[in-house]
């Protein structure tokens, strides 16, 4: 049986209010990843399937603490639900539909570092110059365009040198399609492109997942929201927790 008195009253009803939706705002150390950890072993003793849960966190540590406290807390393997960091579920998204993501089988993840190298590849090949363009302004422009969700046709080309930008980020999209490669922007984008435009894998996750827990909510950039959103069924029960400083 799980042990709620070591909450305080205002951790404990956040808890034990399991119909949503629900917003909790509380500021840094108020034990907000304690609380969704928490309410999720509580959800599952009431009775909620493991693998109706989905619960994001912004990093890998705190994903990794959550599963290790559920693990001690439950009687079942919380393995069953998906708990991670966004790009982190949509990687585990995108490698169960691949084909429908228009993805190799075995895609590899392009870091910060080996995003930039891929750029500076592309730069080379096509005589791009690089003090006009510096490689890591085009990256952040590409990752920004990437966060709202916007393909190189979808970017109205204010002036020459967004046009060249965006020449730059059409290119560099084909030698990553090439090369069986995404960078962690994509690895967004293309899972909230494979929800937006699919019905039934959409319909099928709306239906798996009745209850989602957002950690950090305040964190969520444009394309995060949307994802979330994308995973809403008509039935979902939405937790956000987020600090309003």
């Amino acid at each position: 049986m799980l042990n709620l008195d070591t909450l305080n009253p205002e951790q404990r009803d956040a808890v034990e209010t399991i119909r949503g939706p629900v917003l909790i705002l509380a500021g840094a150390g108020t034990g907000k990843t304690r609380v969704i950890t928490f309410r999720i072993a509580h959800m599952v003793e009431r009775g909620i399937a493991p693998d109706h849960i989905l619960a994001v966190t912004f990093t890998n540590k705190a994903a990794r603490e959550m599963v290790t406290r559920l693990t001690a807390m439950l009687p079942v393997n919380p393995r069953g639900m998906w708990i991670g960091t966004f790009h982190g579920l949509c990687n585990r998204m995108l490698r169960a539909h691949w084909k429908l993501a228009n993805l190799p089988q075995t895609f590899q993840i392009l870091d910060i570092q080996d995003q930039l190298s891929a750029l500076k590849r592309l730069y080379k090949q096509f005589n791009i110059d690089a003090e006009r363009f510096p490689p890591k302004e085009t990256q952040w422009f590409i990752n920004s365009c990437k966060e709202d969700a916007l393909r190189p046709k979808d970017i109205d080309p204010t002036d020459a040198d967004t046009r060249k930008k965006i020449e730059i980020y059409d290119l560099y999209e084909d030698q990553c399609q090439r090369e069986g490669v995404v960078d962690f922007a994509e690895l967004m984008l293309r899972s909230y492109e494979l929800l937006r435009d699919n019905d039934p894998v959409r319909e099928h996750y709306q239906r798996r997942f009745r209850h989602l827990l957002i950690d950090e909510f305040q964190d969520t950039n444009r394309l995060q929201y949307a994802w979330i959103k994308q995973l809403c069924g008509a039935h979902s029960a939405v937790f956000a927790v987020g600090d309003d400083d």
